[in-house]
């Protein structure tokens, strides 16, 4: 079967089109649906690409109740996938030549760069109280009172 995703694309297509089969999908107007499985509601917009669930936004890839309301419009479901799912974009990005770079202690580097360190970006910590103990910064606080605080290093 020839079909314009990649084959890894496709087979999550399939699994998304077999979960959509129980949907309930009400027409609000011609881009907008709503969509409905189980006791879960959501809404899809065809023409901005975008639901509720934010997974059809962020992955710019058809989630299952986008893959329900475009049923409804008998569209074809690779049109709602971006362009880098698709299996041409792939074969048109391996034809330009990649050139290897070679081993690190063949690498001429100058003198400038290699002085410098390079740190891992910072990444931001998730909200809300940290889990497993320890106050998050590797130390137990020891609580003798309301006002008297100890704090000890973990080892």
């Amino acid at each position: 079967m020839h079909h314009q995703l990649t084959d890894a694309s496709h087979l999550v297509i399939l699994k998304r089109v077999e979960k959509c089969a129980y949907m309930t999908v009400n027409p609000v107007d011609w881009n907008i649906f709503s969509v409905k499985w189980s006791r879960k509601q959501w809404t899809v917009d065809l023409a901005r690409k975008t639901c509720t669930c934010n997974k059809f936004q962020i992955d710019m890839f058809s989630c299952s109740q986008a893959l329900a309301a475009a049923r409804e419009r008998y569209l074809d479901y690779t049109s709602l996938c971006a362009d880098f799912y698709k299996r041409q974009t792939l074969i048109d990005a391996y034809l330009i030549p990649i050139m290897p770079v070679g081993h690190p202690l063949e690498w001429i580097v100058p003198t400038d760069i290699v002085g410098r360190m390079v740190l891992n970006p910072l990444s931001r910590r998730l909200a809300g109280r940290p889990g497993g103990g320890g106050g998050g910064l590797g130390a137990t606080c020891l609580i003798f009172g309301k006002d008297k605080k100890m704090w000890r290093i973990k080892s």
